[in-house]
């Protein structure tokens, strides 16, 4: 009697407006540090399989395209059923399916099925937490301040990890049970995060996909979304080949961990300014702003020689993209209606994620396999510079057709 009366306390912090805040950190926190302890190190894992380069960009191709599809159509059943723990409890089973059956495979062909597997459960994960959040905040400006939870479990994650795997009591292979472990942990959390539903049942109609293609149609919607898949390919090349990148240069498992925590401390102090970034100069700047910290990040990773100095370099890249994340979400979460919030999410994550990270393994794994990881890099530089470039074009195309909107009202 005693425990359930704890139990119910706990469940009635967390459906107050405080506590609902703290859920949603908590369920960032543990849904990034699950992926932590994974995905910076499949190509380093796929590497010691004796895989080429280029299956390994085909593999994390093949991850992001299927997060494409699966993301978007996941999300906007979320939407239509508005059942986003059960979906979100789906996902997560079946994530810990594929991870169960993964260290069993050994070529590439084995592999695969696996992969699409775990990358249709993966997607809409993120998409659900993203959305809940918005929701739940009064103003959704400070969304960063609770996302900075998935940050802070990521750092940490990725460093333990790292220091596992340098380990030889433990290896590559730990990176599994370490996957799973948190991924229970957050399924269990499912059941203090609250149900948020539509405030009017009556009053709000049910999401349609003539919603979804009205957003599409918005004035340069897709434009930005073009921006999006530009960064997210390249982006790709650092998921994919960075660790690889670090190895050849004679850095260890430690050291990549290291790197990442880096990254993520850049990452977090970018996600606390976030907010007032975001007021100031808006969405649109903030996407711009990030393409000229990864441009810059591009351009110093490649030419620097030593391990360590990589670790500066990080810090910096890290604010990139928590700038690309939040300016992109405040994007969408302007322009979307309410009722298709996660789809529209999703739409946005498939667009950077899914069909830029995907096209972006592709042509990084085949460079990485003919020239190497630094010219891939230094290639990538430029690629950024050239959508820094069109990022700020269309800016101004949008704010000239704002303008003449304006005098025409």
């Amino acid at each position: 009697m005693q425990k359930t009366s704890v139990f119910s306390r706990i469940k009635d912090f967390f459906r107050s407006p405080h506590g609902i805040l703290i859920s949603m950190w908590i369920a960032f926190f543990l849904f990034m540090a699950s992926t932590a302890s994974f995905m910076p190190y499949t190509s380093l894992y796929y590497e010691s399989l004796e895989l080429p380069g280029w299956q390994i960009g085909q593999l994390g191709s093949i991850r992001n395209l299927v997060s494409l599809i699966s993301s978007i159509f996941l999300a906007f059943l979320t939407d239509v059923l508005q059942r986003r723990k059960l979906i979100m409890r789906i996902s997560i089973l079946g994530i810990i399916a594929a991870l169960m059956i993964f260290p069993n495979a050994t070529s590439f062909m084995t592999l695969l099925p696996i992969v699409v597997l775990y990358s249709i459960f993966l997607a809409p994960t993120n998409s659900i937490i993203t959305e809940t959040t918005l929701n739940a905040l009064d103003n959704p400006r400070d969304y960063s301040m609770v996302r900075v939870g998935g940050s802070i479990g990521w750092g940490i994650v990725v460093l333990i990890t790292g220091m596992l795997i340098n380990d030889p009591d433990f290896g590559l292979r730990i990176i599994f049970p370490i996957h799973i472990f948190l991924l229970i942990l957050l399924f269990a959390f499912t059941w203090l995060i609250p149900e948020l539903k539509q405030t009017s049942k009556s009053g709000i109609e049910k999401p349609t996909v003539k919603d979804v293609l009205n957003m599409l149609r918005l004035p340069v919607f897709l434009p930005w979304m073009g921006i999006l898949f530009l960064y997210g390919a390249t982006a790709s090349s650092i998921s994919n080949f960075l660790f690889l990148h670090i190895k050849h240069i004679g850095g260890s498992p430690t050291l990549m961990g290291t790197a990442i925590s880096v990254a993520i401390l850049g990452e977090i102090v970018a996600l606390v300014a976030a907010k007032r970034i975001l007021h100031k100069v808006g969405s649109r700047n903030m996407m711009i702003l990030a393409f000229v910290i990864r441009a810059l990040w591009f351009a110093a990773t490649s030419v620097l020689k030593s391990p360590v100095l990589i670790l500066i370099n990080q810090f910096i890249g890290g604010a990139s993209f928590s700038f690309i994340h939040a300016g992109s979400i405040a994007y969408v979460n302007k322009r979307a209606p309410s009722r298709i919030g996660i789809t529209a999410q999703a739409i946005r994550g498939a667009f950077q994620f899914g069909l830029g990270g995907g096209f972006g393994a592709l042509i990084s794994g085949a460079l990485y396999q003919s020239v190497g990881s630094t010219a891939l890099f230094r290639i990538m530089s430029a690629v950024m510079f050239a959508g820094l470039l069109l990022s700020m074009l269309l800016r101004r195309v949008d704010r000239a057709r704002e303008k003449r909107t304006a005098r025409l009202s």
